[in-house]
């Protein structure tokens, strides 16, 4: 008997281990605002988001008198290349992502931190869970990301290296899936103009 309930003890402890990683949709939409402490540095910008073909399409919002440059970017790790356009002047830049490929949300290697409740616990319809995990970059960095429970929708991710300071993106209005079947075409800036047709005699 006592054989017995040790095996249950042990059954029940097995199945109260930590959440394991949960899966976010692998392609989605939201209104991001990412903030760099250390540039002291807000954007706001729409984000498709595509892991599974590793390519993020970011525009940002473009401030009403604000005399900086807004960007239109799209970065498409596998092939290696990100085209930047600024919003203002239609100048396009290509060149290699400036950084690795960083999921959002949270991979399979992540660590359970702690679970939450956001707003009124017990009333229906006013209060979310949420989960926290952490992870290290290849690089060794820093990573946190926050998701809902349990259906894994990314809230807010922060990254901490120190060639990049503390970086900080929140996510709102988020919806799974992508409606724009375009948005990782390649932008009209940047497309190479076709060589001009020869003389016609």
């Amino acid at each position: 008997m006592y054989g017995v309930t040790l095996l249950l003890c042990l059954s029940v402890a097995v199945f109260a281990q930590d959440p394991m990683p949960c899966n976010p949709p692998p392609q989605w939409e939201a209104r991001e605002i990412r903030v760099d402490r250390q540039q002291n540095f807000e954007e706001r910008r729409r984000l498709v988001y595509d892991a599974a073909n590793r390519r993020e399409r970011r525009i940002e919002e473009v401030e009403v008198n604000s005399t900086r440059s807004f960007y239109d970017e799209l970065i498409l790790w596998n092939e290696n290349k990100q085209y930047r356009v600024d919003l203002r002047t239609k100048k396009c830049n290509i060149t290699v992502p400036y950084r690795e490929w960083r999921p959002r949300g949270v991979p399979p290697e992540s660590k359970f931190e702690y679970e939450a409740v956001i707003g009124a616990a017990g009333i229906p319809g006013e209060s979310v869970t949420i989960q926290i995990f952490t992870w290290n970059s290849t690089d060794g960095d820093y990573n946190r990301g926050l998701v809902t429970s349990p259906d894994c929708i990314p809230i807010q991710n922060v990254h901490a290296s120190q060639k990049y300071g503390f970086e900080e993106s929140s996510y709102y209005d988020l919806t799974a899936g992508i409606s724009d079947p375009e948005a990782f075409l390649i932008p009209e800036p940047c497309k190479t103009p076709p060589p001009p047709l020869p003389p016609h005699f």
